[in-house]
Order: C-alpha cells, then sequence, then structure tokens
C-alpha cells in the first residue's frame, strides 16, 4: 500500500519526534511504502527526520520528501492509499477534499479548543500546577494541551494562587531566564499569539511579557468573561492560559460544547460523579482525567480525534489498523455441497422445512 504521510509537525520548535515517526512506524509495520513531509517551518527537526529516514531505512521503499507547501501541493496530486496528516483544520479540509477526488481515505489529527474544567470539588492548587505544567511545556506549542479553563467561582481564588506558586516553583528566575522554558516556532507564530493577547477583552492576571527578537512569551493567565473572547475561540497554540469562571457543571459544559463541541482533548478535574457527568455530556479525542496531557504521552493508547478535531487514531496496535486493511473472506469446501444444495433454484424440497412456518396467527 502506498501511503502519504502529510505530518505537518507546523508549529512546535521542539515537539516530539513521535508526531511523525510515530505513524511512520505503523505504516512499516503494516508493510507499506510510505512519503513523509515534514513541515517547512520547523527545518531542524525535518532534517533530523529526514536523516533517521535516509540513513536507516531502505530508500526504494521510504522518502522524506523536504520543501514547502507547494511539495505537499505536489504530493497530493499523486494516487496513494493512504493520507496521513496533523495540523490545523482549514489544511485539513482541503487535504479532504481532495483526496475524495480519488477516494482515498484519510487519517486526520487537527487539534482543537481544548477545554479543562475545575469544579468545586477538585484540588485547586493541584489543578493549576497540573495546568500550567501542560501550558508551559513546549511553550504551550502541543495540539492536545488545555485552551481555556473553566474554574468554579468558589475555588477561583485559590486557583489563581496555586498558578503563581507553581510558576515561582517551575521558574525561580523566571520563566526567560530558564534553560527549559522554549521560544515560540516561528516570527510568524510568534506575532500570531501576541495579537490574541492584544485582542482579548480579558484581564491579564499574571505574566504577559514578550521578546520579538528571541520569540519569547511569558507563560500568561487573562481572565475572560465571554465565551466569544478570541482567546476561547481561537486556538492559542502558545503558553496562554484564559480562564472563565462558572457557578454550576451545567453552565461549564454549556459553554465548552458552545466553544467547540468535539475537541481533541479534555481535561476534567473534580470528583467521580462529576467527571463521569462530563463525560456524558461532553465529546473530545481523548481526555486526561485530574491531569494535563498525560494521555497524550503514552504511545501504546490509541491518540486521535472526533468532528472537527479529525478523525481515525494512532500509535500502538492503533497504527498499525491505521495502515493496514482488515480483509474478510470465507472459504467453503466442496464436501459441504451436500449441506448447501437448499440454496439452489429448481429444488423441490428445501432440507431446511418441509411445512409452512407457524406464527401463532389463526
Amino acid at each position: 500500500m502506498r501511503v502519504a504521510e502529510a505530518d505537518c509537525y507546523d508549529r512546535a520548535f521542539n515537539a516530539p519526534l513521535q508526531l511523525t515517526l510515530g505513524p511512520l512506524i505503523g505504516a512499516i509495520a503494516g508493510g507499506n511504502c510510505a512519503v513523509v513531509k515534514p513541515s517547512e517551518n520547523g527545518p531542524s527537526v525535518a532534517m533530523i527526520i529526514g536523516k533517521i529516514v535516509e540513513e536507516s531505512l531502505d530508500a526504494s521503499c521510504y522518502r522524506c520528501l523536504q520543501g514547502t507547501a507547494d511539495a505537499a501541493t505536489a504530493l497530493l496530486e499523486l494516487r496513494w492509499d493512504k493520507i496521513f496528516f496533523t495540523g490545523n483544520r482549514t489544511v485539513g479540509r482541503s487535504i479532504a477534499i481532495k483526496a475524495a477526488e480519488t477516494l482515498t481515505p484519510v487519517t486526520l489529527e487537527l487539534g482543537g479548543l481544548n477545554p479543562a474544567i475545575v469544579t468545586k470539588n477538585a484540588n485547586p492548587a493541584l489543578a493549576a500546577k497540573r495546568l500550567l505544567w501542560a501550558k508551559a511545556s513546549n511553550a504551550g506549542q502541543i495540539c492536545t494541551t488545555q485552551n481555556y479553563t473553566l474554574i468554579h467561582r468558589d475555588i477561583r481564588d485559590a486557583f489563581i494562587e496555586g498558578l503563581r506558586a507553581a510558576m515561582q516553583e517551575f521558574f525561580p528566575k523566571g520563566a526567560k531566564n530558564s534553560p527549559e522554558f522554549a521560544r515560540i516556532s516561528t516570527p510568524a507564530a510568534f506575532k500570531r499569539i501576541v495579537s490574541l493577547m492584544q485582542k482579548t477583552q480579558g484581564t491579564k492576571i499574571m505574566g504577559g511579557e514578550t521578546d520579538e527578537a528571541s520569540k519569547f512569551i511569558e507563560p500568561t493567565v487573562y481572565e475572560v468573561t465571554n465565551p466569544s473572547d478570541p482567546l476561547m475561540t481561537e486556538e492559542s497554540f502558545g503558553p496562554i492560559l484564559p480562564i472563565m469562571v462558572f457557578d454550576t457543571l451545567d453552565n461549564a459544559i454549556a459553554i465548552a460544547n458552545k466553544v467547540d463541541p468535539t475537541p481533541l482533548a479534555l481535561y476534567p478535574f473534580g470528583n467521580a460523579s462529576e467527571v463521569e457527568e462530563i463525560f456524558q455530556r461532553l465529546q473530545s479525542g481523548g481526555a486526561s482525567v485530574n491531569d494535563g496531557f498525560i494521555h497524550s504521552g503514552l504511545p501504546t493508547l490509541a491518540f486521535g480525534g472526533v468532528g472537527k478535531s479529525g478523525h481515525g487514531s494512532y500509535r500502538g496496535r492503533a497504527s498499525f489498523d491505521c495502515f493496514t486493511h482488515r480483509r474478510s473472506y470465507t472459504t467453503t469446501p466442496g464436501w459441504a455441497e451436500r449441506l448447501i444444495a437448499f440454496r439452489y433454484p429448481s429444488r423441490t424440497k428445501s432440507v431446511i422445512t418441509n411445512s409452512k412456518p407457524s406464527f401463532g396467527r389463526t
């Protein structure tokens, strides 16, 4: 089977290689040839991927194509048995439309406006620490991290204090001076995130420092009051943490469904009954309970989106299933002819029944 893996990898400067190599391993395990197209927006990572493919795999079966978006467009003009894409919804939609011309199956991982919901029964300090860790990882340039956090009014103050404490613990000398805090991948991505910070009507609670020269954006917390705020309706893909207060769980669930009814990930914090209610009333591609994006980091756990956040899944056994087709078949031996003779026409009797069936009617 010929596979085009247009794994965009377009947003993270220091993102894990498994985003591209994970699906490729699945394609290899399924006995396929494949072409990998890394994103031009992460040239260092793209070169590493190319080096791995060139030095470790048979060139007659596996190739890494470097180049701009035009190279990916050229790939889509060819006939493939499968297309795998990771990236944004706009590009994903165009790939799906192009694949439909030849009825080529696609697997799409398209990110989403992932909500975290922190109920009044959650531990606010622990929730704050774990959610700040998720947003600070790779400077928020991870498609599965939470895009916004809904926090119950009763623990709003404790949650914010937890964020401040965690920030001091993680970066005692400031995020800018920490060797562990990443920078934004490209100048364009930096400007897009800063533009979101300028457009929001929310109140800044913490952070806010930026440096265009080094593409640094400090982990920044805003409190918003409108579900239509740009920080709620656009994927920041950066270290921006908008929070919004709610009074009842019904209210929180309604807000999440309004913002994005099919996010890639969901992060509920609360007791067992609250988490169960959230699961029953909200869809998502995957979820981590009482934590950040831990579910998306497990290499054997199937991962994928739902609705507008994508379809299909991969990793572990799911990667093998993603790049294979299970062909069902039957075999009818000659000695079974007498047993199946009833199916042929021009028979005077059926071996199944010799009388009319009774349905209990007069």
